[in-house]
């Protein structure tokens, strides 16, 4: 499922890339994130064949994945998640990645005053979004992430209002902040075995290598 404003036409590419056997959807408001609490993307839920939420992570990437934009690329994800999945799909209730009741329950995110008025707010944004009023969702996208600064989803589909070279950038921006300023990191750790849960690495342009051994020149 793909969570777009921009609907199909915004993700019908990388459906036909991966050319998929099963259906695909679109989510151009974001209901599976407010339903789950998700905050970014990938994420992905385990259900098991009684209906129940036996895992739920961010950060859920198939493998190591490389994302190019313009000069530049970005490295992400780890096959951690995809490894955790086949134990399950194998053990079924007896794998040691499934969540109990009450580990469900811990790792659900608590919704506050302030974090219901930050998703009542952003489903205005998306509303306007849809109606062609871009200045009231841009003015409602921006207090959306002031309400709740560590949703990236908020922060993602906010600034894409304005492009996707614009969200790139100020994603890339917003991730170098973090890695030199605070402990935080894009993705939270799920707890699995050889995860890297730091894993959106630095960005890397046309001309880093030849950057890179000027660096190490310089240091001899």
């Amino acid at each position: 499922m793909a969570e777009d404003s921009g609907g199909a036409k915004a993700v019908d590419k990388w459906f036909v890339r991966a050319s998929p056997s099963y259906r695909c959807v679109v989510d151009p408001t974001h209901q599976i994130s407010s339903l789950f609490g998700w905050v970014s993307v990938p994420s992905a839920a385990w259900i098991d064949e009684n209906g129940r939420i036996v895992r739920s992570n961010e950060g859920t990437y198939p493998a190591r994945t490389t994302i190019g934009f313009g000069l530049g690329k970005v490295r992400v994800g780890d096959d951690a998640f995809a490894r955790a999945t086949r134990d399950w799909i194998e053990k079924g209730p007896d794998s040691e990645h499934v969540w109990s009741y009450e580990e469900l329950a811990e790792h659900l995110k608590p919704v506050d005053d302030e974090l219901s008025l930050a998703e009542a707010t952003f489903k205005l944004a998306l509303h306007f979004e849809a109606v062609g009023d871009s200045e009231r969702a841009w003015h409602h996208f921006t207090a959306a992430q002031h309400l709740a600064p560590d949703n990236w989803n908020y922060l993602r589909q906010g600034w894409t209002h304005k492009g996707t070279i614009y969200a790139s950038l100020k994603v890339l921006r917003r991730t170098s902040y973090l890695r030199k300023n605070s402990d935080k990191s894009y993705y939270a750790p799920m707890g699995l075995p050889g995860e890297d849960h730091r894993r959106y690495t630095e960005p890397e342009w046309l001309w880093t290598p030849a950057a890179r051994r000027i660096k190490q020149l310089l240091r001899r």
